[in-house]
């Protein structure tokens, strides 16, 4: 009888190792999370610094240097009668042209 609880006693201290065990690795997979550093501040796109272009014919290497002077993401050439997004986006340069393909005005969104 006396074997019969020692062995209990045994098979309940290897139980309760290897639960404490499985709970402490468990445990420090559960840190808690750094904070991020505030992502660096971004320019907003300024269309007057590329009022340089106004009066010159339109290009793609134009748009590039107007889109690098402004400081914006991307670049939207707005041509008379064409298609193009309404979706205000402040990172945007908008290049408008006309007929002949001259820059007529900028303007960011």
């Amino acid at each position: 009888m006396q074997s019969n609880i020692r062995r209990d006693l045994r098979v309940g201290r290897r139980t309760r190792t290897l639960f404490t065990s499985g709970l402490l690795i468990l445990s420090s997979a559960c840190g808690f999370a750094q904070p991020q550093p505030p992502a660096p501040e971004r320019q907003a796109c300024a269309a007057g610094e590329a009022r340089g272009i106004v009066g010159q014919p339109y290009s793609p290497e134009l748009a590039e240097r107007a889109r690098r002077t402004a400081g914006a993401r991307e670049v939207q050439k707005i041509e008379p009668g064409g298609a193009f997004t309404t979706d205000l986006d402040s990172d945007r340069l908008d290049i408008e042209v006309d007929r002949a393909g001259i820059v007529t005005g900028l303007r960011c969104g």
